[in-house]
């Protein structure tokens, strides 16, 4: 009898069948590509086709002898070489590593004919590389083989070697496409395109009498080529039909698993068994890589990406030491992938593609569960570092993911936005359960889950909440009084009684959760006691409110509600009351510059109530005007000082201490400013600020997240320049003013603090220094001294967002704007970063050994000492170093300005005042001639140093004036000034040489000139007696020509 499957039975197939079908997507995603980088195109010259490539290795004599033994070779440096590529012309090319040509050889020139015969040339057919012999053999259409040394094929035909057998074995009615000898099968595997024939295996017999068998694989179409893998025995084929097909060599009939994708006739097929891969080629030059396992395409690469001619692909070699492969045409492609060995890849790879907003750890999964900025949510294993899930929050559009919480059971994640939306998923499988009504389109900063209730507040600066109900039933929601002017930044609970808000503008909220009434209000920069919750309300409603009365139309119920009735603050129409309930504490009374200042905000408007008669007279005169009028008619006002200072009195954080009680002495709030300071409040309506300390080490940072354990022994901070602080807050602000005394001691079962090591501890510099202990503001008094410092150090290069302590194994989940969530343990001790390599939570053998390439780049030397469990990194000694050169550098200048002083005392003494330089130069001169010193120990082996006197001024330079700039002496070498040259008197016998040669000089030249004279008027005179002679005859031939 059948059974049909139950209701539970079919969500729980639809809840596995959704979860394998987003870990199937996810390992899609964030599979790398094979073949990361284009193609490089060689250039080759070429008049042929290449018709065979091969790489050469290099012998290594020394890795041969060690065999086996001592370290791998690293698998991307396995065998150095060189690439040898042969055209169907002859044309031999030896190419490095990276493609480089470096020789070129020829093969019709190494043919040793007569030079009388003709030879005719020959196309070479095919190339392979003999390594362990040294040498290179090549087939051509001459029928031999060999390079320098040729063997005919009917040579080997005879068997008449006795180092060699030969066979011949009559087995395809085709052209042969490969042939392949495969020693783990001890057989010769042969492929044509037949349909009887398509590959057949033949194994190689032991002497001349043993039987040859074959083996024949019948396909359709045939097959053009094969690979063998022996490390899962398989043969991969691919053909004419356009399927990588492969086979089990040992099963004929049939393949075992087909690929489709490709368009045309494959012609290249290759494996690498170490990485899964099946990488196959088509005519056309499709490119394609798949997954031997789970038999998918991978990588596609187009055939319009392999730019490398018209003509189809004629070799193809693939180097899986270093993951290339190599395609021959005309020209030379290379690809270069990915090798598994090279970590650096995953060093710089981070959890996420966008800084996160926030991490969440489950307890009852253990697993991370992080968001970040680009609408995505990871889920990780906290024990192993492996990614379980991940998915997108808005599928149509990336939106940033702004809050998370989880709900009561920790079953379902609730997720805000920043465009304000709210939703609720299984993260376990990515599938998204409901999505709430969107209330306010503005940014979500805070969600918490209480008593089945989604409380959720933001930039709308309102908090509101929403009833967890069934599918089937109606929604129910709720929006509380708006008493912030500003962006909520941040919201915590207290049980399930107390909610607290803070605020940009520094307002921190208390709510009671059940009536959702604002019963106190702190602001650190107003007062250290509490204050009245000051009503807001929207300039668009006040508008509305002061039509409806000017035309006598006023609806009460737009201004009041059902807190009334609780006693919560009413709202008078006015731009400057609101009444309180009775047993409010008395408010902090606000100076009239504040008044001023937001009287014609344009941000919504406080209204609050006084009792006094006085002031409500000028309410009612007051409220003849609009507001909009009231701004109008005034001057623009400049941006006042309070306005200025809201960024630096922001509250970042408010955080509850939930196993305190509430009491004026004891502090169960901590909140964190931008100033970089946390406040510890006591929100009885008798306490206050009880203390506040600097939680950071330089100026301008601030606190961005904290967070404690379960018994609130230990506080963790991280501020927003990526440092992470441990504070002991077991006794900090808790039962002062003399409770302490007749208080039983705390039973812990773990002191937390005691598991923090000595070297922990903060030294030197940044060690925390308090000037005073104690301040008093308006009579009331407030702690100065921080609690105690277990640990600093830098876990993140940018801020960090979130920070949570995992009790149960002690650990620190830490999420920052520099895209990663990182592990840490109480310690201080690195465990990994998410997304990077895994580890084993229990075993420290299992941790990653090195620490993270930005840390150790710019990690202080607190930071390197906690990260390497106390050992003194070098950076400390570099520090040392600096420090004393400086010390140094001090001395000297020290030692510089005590000099100076000395040289203009001087001149003031008497005793040397008396004594002129020329006397003092003289007493010199007369000790060098006579009153040398000889040293009573030494001898006359003693020399005095001697002295140099330097000049009085600088020697003078001669410096042309001509040049753009002068030469200006800094110092100058002991020396005199320079004296100018004197020539010396010439002789009297060299000055008549000298005079006779000048005048045989002149002579000289006198006599040129009177030659060229006399020639020029020789030339002058015979030119005029030719005219003298030429005329005559003219005349007579003119005069016989006439006649």
């Amino acid at each position: 009898m059948k059974q049909t499957p139950t209701g539970g039975e079919d969500e729980y197939l639809n809840y596995m069948l959704l979860e394998y079908r987003e870990k199937d997507s996810l390992q899609k995603q964030n599979r790398p590509l094979y073949f990361p980088k284009p193609l490089k195109i060689v250039p080759v010259a070429h008049c042929e086709p290449i018709v065979r490539l091969q790489f050469y290795p290099f012998q290594t004599p020394q890795a041969e002898k060690n065999g086996g033994q001592g370290r791998a070779v690293p698998k991307t440096r396995a065998q150095l070489g060189r690439y040898l590529s042969v055209s169907r012309d002859g044309i031999l090319n030896y190419w490095s590593e990276r493609f480089k040509l470096t020789r070129t050889v020829n093969l019709d020139q190494l043919k040793r004919a007569p030079p009388s015969t003709s030879i005719q040339q020959i196309w070479v057919t095919d190339m392979i590389c003999l390594s362990n012999l040294n040498l290179l053999a090549i087939a051509s259409t001459g029928r031999d083989v060999g390079g320098n040394c040729r063997i005919p094929v009917p040579a080997l035909l005879k068997n008449t070697s006795k180092y060699f057998l030969c066979f011949k074995v009559a087995l395809h009615n085709n052209w042969c496409h490969q042939i392949r000898f495969l020693p783990e099968l001890n057989a010769v595997a042969t492929c044509c395109a037949s349909d009887q024939t398509s590959m057949v295996l033949t194994t190689v017999p032991h002497s001349q009498k043993a039987k040859i068998h074959n083996s024949f694989f019948q396909l359709r179409k045939g097959i053009l080529c094969f690979d063998y893998s022996p490390e899962f025995n398989i043969l991969v084929t691919g053909g004419f039909d356009r399927i990588v097909r492969i086979w089990n060599p040992y099963v004929n009939n049939c393949a075992t698993s087909q690929m489709k994708g490709h368009s045309t006739a494959i012609t290249h097929i290759v494996v690498n068994s170490s990485d899964n891969k099946i990488i196959s080629i088509s005519k056309d030059k499709n490119v394609r890589v798949w997954d031997l396992q789970d038999c998918a395409c991978l990588q596609n690469i187009h055939s319009r990406n392999v730019t490398m001619s018209r003509f189809p692909i004629s070799s193809v070699h693939y180097n899986r030491d270093t993951n290339t492969l190599v395609l021959a045409t005309f020209l030379i492609g290379v690809l270069h992938g990915v090798v598994d060995d090279v970590d650096t890849v995953h060093k710089l790879q981070t959890s996420h593609e966008q800084p996160l907003c926030t991490a969440l750890y489950n307890t009852n999964f253990k697993q991370v569960v992080s968001g970040c900025h680009n609408g995505v949510v990871s889920v990780w294993e906290i024990l192993t570092g492996e990614k379980i899930m991940q998915f997108q929050t808005s599928p149509e559009k990336a939106v940033e993911v702004t809050a998370m919480t989880f709900d009561g059971p920790k079953r379902r994640l609730i997720t805000g936005s920043k465009d304000g939306s709210l939703r609720l998923w299984n993260f376990n499988n990515g599938a998204l359960l409901a999505t709430l009504p969107i209330l306010n389109d503005n940014e979500v900063t805070g969600v918490i889950y209480i008593n089945q209730r989604i409380y959720v507040s933001g930039w709308s600066k309102r908090v509101m909440w929403y009833l967890d109900v069934k599918e089937d039933m109606e929604m129910e929601y709720s929006i509380w009084n708006q008493y912030h002017a500003e962006d909520i930044y941040s919201m915590h609970a207290h049980g399930n009684k107390m909610l607290v808000t803070a605020s940009y503008s520094g307002d921190i909220i208390v709510w009671n959760i059940d009536s959702g009434r604002a019963f106190c209000r702190f602001n650190a920069c107003e007062s250290s006691r509490p204050l009245l919750p000051n009503r807001v309300i929207d300039r668009s409603a006040f508008d509305r409110f002061e039509a409806s009365e000017s035309k006598g139309s006023f609806d009460e119920s737009e201004w009041t509600d059902s807190s009334e009735d609780r006693g919560e603050p009413t709202v008078s129409p006015s731009s400057q009351g609101v009444s309180v309930g009775p047993g409010a504490p008395q408010p902090h009374p606000r100076s009239p510059q504040e008044d001023k200042d937001g009287s014609c905000s344009s941000t919504p408007e406080m209204i609050q109530e006084e009792e006094s008669g006085a002031e409500k007279e000028n309410e009612k005169t007051h409220q003849k005007k609009s507001p909009k009028q009231r701004c109008k008619s005034g001057k623009p006002q400049p941006i006042s000082a309070k306005e200025l200072e809201k960024p630096r009195l922001a509250v970042e954080k408010a955080l509850f201490l939930g196993t305190r009680e509430r009491s004026p002495n004891t502090a169960i709030l901590l909140t964190s400013a931008a100033d970089g300071y946390v406040y510890a409040w006591s929100i009885h309506h008798l306490g206050g600020l009880l203390g506040k300390f600097r939680a950071v080490h330089s100026e301008g940072t601030a606190i961005s997240t904290m967070s404690t354990d379960l018994q609130d022994q230990m506080l963790l901070t991280g501020d927003s320049t990526g440092y992470i602080m441990l504070w002991d807050i077991e006794r900090y602000c808790f039962c002062m003013q003399g409770e302490r005394e007749g208080m039983a001691p705390l039973e812990k079962a773990i002191h937390l603090p005691s598991l923090i090591p000595r070297y922990c501890k903060v030294t030197g510099p940044r060690r925390m220094k308090v000037e005073k202990r104690t301040e008093v503001v308006d009579g009331w008094s407030i702690s100065l001294t921080p609690p105690p410092l277990l640990s600093s150090w830098r876990g993140h290069l940018k801020g960090i967002v979130s920070l949570e302590y995992v009790e149960r194994f002690r650990l620190i989940v830490t999420a920052s704007l520099d895209c990663n969530v990182r592990l840490w343990t109480i310690a201080g001790s690195y465990i990994g970063t998410f997304g990077q390599a895994q580890w084993r939570v229990g075993d420290p053998h299992a941790f990653p050994w090195e620490l993270p390439v930005d840390l150790r780049r710019v990690g202080s030397c607190q930071t390197l000492k906690v990260l390497n469990q106390g050992t003194q990194p070098h950076w400390n000694c570099a520090k040392r170093i600096l420090e004393t050169l400086t010390q140094q550098k001090l001395r000297h200048t020290a030692m510089a300005s005590t000099a100076s002083d000395l040289q203009e005392l001087v001149p003031a003494d008497p005793r040397i005042a008396q004594y002129s330089n020329d006397q003092i130069e003289e007493t010199w001169q007369h000790w060098q001639e006579k009153g040398k010193q000889t040293s009573s120990i030494l001898g006359l082996a003693y020399k005095q140093k001697l002295r140099h006197h330097l000049p009085s001024c600088p020697p003078d330079l001669q410096v042309s004036f001509s040049s753009r700039e002068q030469l200006r002496v800094y110092k100058s070498m002991p020396c005199t000034s320079l004296l100018p040259i004197i020539q010396p008197p010439v002789p009297e016998l060299l000055k008549e040489q000298q005079q006779k040669t000048q005048d045989g000089a002149d002579m000289l030249g006198k006599q040129k000139r009177n030659n060229k004279r006399g020639a020029h008027v020789r030339f002058s005179s015979a030119k005029g007696a030719r005219r003298k002679s030429i005329a005559p005859k003219q005349q007579t031939r003119g005069g016989s020509s006439i006649a």
